[in-house]
């Protein structure tokens, strides 16, 4: 690997001027986008990424969470490539649409039928338009800090001003920016996480407007925090309780901490569940799945459309299948699984030796680390982190090769390519990075 002392990002920096006024910001997502600009890549593999300067880094970014095996992983090209050779791309109905979709039946414990399309944010505006057109009525909650897509209804309170937005128990709905339909915060309301009380009172208020509760089972959208013991099955207890449709957004969760996800995890079956990212390694596809009765009015000609020119794209259903089969055995979701547990452990040696105040939260190879005293249970706990002492901590992490975002409300991770080797570079400029925030900030 490169020294960090030899780390230069000069091509990176000319491509941002260059590109700047065409593409605002020079990036096509703005996540991506970090002072004094953004990384240009030019190639992957396994748990690896190069840099157009020729850097090399250890990949915790993994797209996005759009990884699980790893950059280039050759049975999911063999895959795609075969696929390629038929000549059919979209637009059709094909027996690797139905191989696909059973398999999926096969592993999700609500997967009784199964719909795809491309994105997240399109597999969860569907999945809201099921539970309207399925229950009559519209308004849906979501929860605080609960990041489901850009669309109107799910960019509220995503990351709201704590300032603006009202008590915990009763969070106030805040448009995530103006670009967004005035009458969203009217029919999506939101909940804290891992608040029982609170989701009982908002949910019975509104039931006789209320279509469905939508949650990550993990909040994985504000780094890593898991449900307490009971949460979910009282939540379930709940929604059944007010005639609500229950929804896990597993876009992240999904064949990540189980071959089912969150919900064969936890031992707690939704109504409905969204899944992208680790459905195809990296490749864009998504899938609503659900009970048979709910998902049934996406039928031709039944209450809810459904369509789009490059649902099950066959080169992403490709992609799909060969990495489901894969994952199928949970052989690699227990790796990651320990992975995470052995990283949190190390880390907070690492914190208590150094003397100061951080947590690495991790689960199924998702992890983050916050620089603050308090147990990450939900968003406000999370926002609390000290973000100037995480940019320093980042900045140190990206000088050793190891490739993070200065995000503090983010979903780090590792994928099944990463060795044992890389966890060992991970830690070490983990490290370098406490070390750097103890010498600024004294803790």
């Amino acid at each position: 690997m490169m020294s960090t002392r030899a780390r230069r990002t000069d091509r990176s920096k000319s491509f941002y001027q260059e590109i700047d006024s065409i593409v605002p910001g020079g990036t096509h997502s703005n996540i991506r986008f970090f002072d004094p600009h953004p990384l240009w890549f030019a190639r992957g593999k396994g748990s690896r990424l190069w840099d157009v300067n020729g850097n090399e880094y250890i990949d915790c970014v993994i797209n996005m969470s759009g990884l699980i095996l790893g950059h280039g992983d050759e049975r999911v090209t063999k895959a795609v490539n075969e696929q390629l050779e038929t000549g059919l791309t979209c637009g059709v109905e094909t027996e690797l649409n139905i191989r696909a979709a059973e398999k999926i039946n096969e592993m999700v414990p609500c997967a009784e039928s199964v719909k795809f399309s491309n994105s997240g944010t399109e597999a969860v505006m569907k999945a809201m338009m099921i539970a309207r057109g399925y229950t009559g009525r519209q308004k849906i909650v979501k929860l605080e800090g609960g990041y489901n897509g850009w669309h109107d209804s799910a960019a509220i309170s995503h990351k709201p001003n704590l300032r603006k937005a009202g008590p915990r128990s009763r969070p106030r709905g805040v448009p995530e920016n103006l670009g967004l339909l005035k009458t969203a915060t009217r029919s999506t309301i939101v909940m804290p996480f891992n608040d029982l009380e609170s989701a009982e009172k908002i949910i019975k208020k509104n039931r006789r407007e209320l279509a469905a509760v939508i949650i990550e089972p993990i909040m994985f959208n504000v780094g890593c925090a898991c449900p307490e013991q009971g949460y979910l099955k009282g939540l379930k207890e709940i929604t059944n309780d007010n005639d609500v449709l229950l929804i896990f957004d597993e876009i992240i969760s999904g064949f990540r901490v189980a071959p089912g996800g969150a919900q064969e995890y936890y031992g707690i079956t939704p109504d409905m569940a969204t899944f992208a990212k680790a459905i195809a390694n990296g490749f864009p596809m998504s899938a609503v799945a659900g009970r048979r009765d709910v998902m049934r009015v996406t039928e031709p000609g039944g209450k809810v459309g459904w369509a789009g020119v490059y649902n099950s794209s066959q080169v992403c259903v490709a992609a799909s299948l060969a990495t489901l089969d894969v994952l199928k055995n949970g052989e690699i979701q227990r790796k990651l699984n320990d992975q995470s547990a052995d990283l949190e452990k190390k880390f907070d040696r690492l914190a208590e030796e150094l003397g100061i105040s951080a947590r690495l939260q991790a689960l199924g190879g998702q992890f983050q680390v916050y620089f603050t005293d308090e147990e990450v249970r939900d968003y406000r706990s999370a926002a609390k982190a000290d973000y100037e002492r995480f940019k320093v901590f980042q900045a140190e992490m990206l000088r050793e090769g190891v490739y993070a975002l200065p995000i503090t409300l983010f979903h780090h991770g590792l994928v099944a390519a990463h060795s044992q080797e890389d966890l060992v570079r991970i830690l070490a400029a983990m490290r370098r990075g406490l070390q750097r925030v103890k010498k600024e900030f004294g803790s």
